[in-house]
């Protein structure tokens, strides 16, 4: 049995906390860090299964298949912000999307960097700053400089060049550490979208797929949302270009919470979409519903029926 000398453990303790106040404590004691700050997502039934909102100074990775409602939320969540930062590396940020979530002009910032140590550079910057939220949308391509350098070089050479595996992981296991270590002290929220890739060698049982980024991200994020779609939200096709005999104008998304650090996983919700218009409530869909099909019915000059009303 080890010989404990409390009085050695207490002195030990002091004098690390003489250094760097707040190093070490007890649990119940005022440096314990025991009610994490949060900010309400907007979204009651999200907040309930996150614990009550979005945690200041984490990292949160959003994940899903395409065309689930990933940097649609993003849009959402930076919208909630008097100041955001968003960093679509891929290319594809979309200011008309952006504007019916709430974004508005110096409010959201836009970053395009062009490799991977810039994106991951640009947070540290601005999560030194104090910058509320940061995102990045999305992790597959936060590729290193040398990697893309070697494709750009082999095409000028007509020559194949094998791109290094892991290189993304590569780089957020050197950056994340010390972004984590500063946005705990500022409280930015840093918010990463990824995508998902069919598993290698999968077994019939368990998961298919996998998300980019290597090991540490998942470690690092203190919250992990899986997000997929539901259902769509339809009306009658009035638009004699359009062939379908339905028109998609919302999505049904679904979250799960795959991990959490601040709360209990594995809670699931449903979030409503209308495209045009942001997240609505389930009791909204009808009318909502109703009044896409008269304006429809007015765009194109056809009447709609009290059986499209009542469907």
């Amino acid at each position: 049995m080890a010989k404990t000398d409390k009085q050695k453990i207490i002195a030990l303790c002091n004098e690390m906390n003489k250094k760097n106040e707040g190093t070490i404590y007890t649990i119940g004691s005022k440096k314990a860090d025991l009610n994490i700050p949060r900010w309400s997502t907007g979204l009651s039934d999200l907040d309930a299964i996150i614990g009550g909102g979005m945690p200041e100074g984490r990292v949160i990775e959003i994940f899903g298949a395409e065309s689930s409602g990933k940097t649609t939320l993003l849009y959402h969540l930076c919208g909630l912000h008097e100041l955001a930062l968003d960093i679509p590396i891929e290319g594809t940020f979309d200011a008309s999307r952006a504007r019916v979530f709430g974004n508005r002009p110096k409010q959201l910032l836009i970053s395009r960097p062009t490799y991977g140590e810039d994106a991951l550079n640009t947070v540290i910057k601005f999560a030194r700053a104090g910058i509320p939220l940061i995102g990045i949308d999305s992790v597959p391509s936060l590729l290193p400089r040398d990697d893309v350098e070697k494709v750009i070089k082999s095409a000028d050479k007509d020559s194949i060049e094998e791109q290094r595996i892991g290189g993304t992981a590569r780089l957020l296991t050197k950056y994340l550490p010390p972004i984590e270590s500063i946005i705990e002290q500022t409280g930015t929220t840093l918010i990463l979208v990824n995508q998902v890739r069919d598993k290698m060698q999968a077994m019939m049982f368990g998961e298919k797929t996998d998300t980019t980024g290597g090991h540490k991200l998942k470690h690092a994020a203190s919250l992990r949302l899986q997000v997929a779609r539901r259902a769509n939200i339809e009306i009658p096709n009035k638009n004699p270009h359009n062939a379908a005999d339905k028109e998609i104008v919302g999505i049904i998304i679904k979250v799960k919470v795959v991990k959490s650090k601040i709360c209990n996983p594995l809670g699931v919700c449903e979030l409503p979409l209308i495209f045009d218009r942001g997240f609505v409530s389930f009791d909204d869909i009808p009318e909502i519903r109703k009044e896409l099909m008269k304006q429809r019915a007015e765009q194109y000059g056809k009447r709609v029926t009290n059986k499209d009303l009542e469907d």
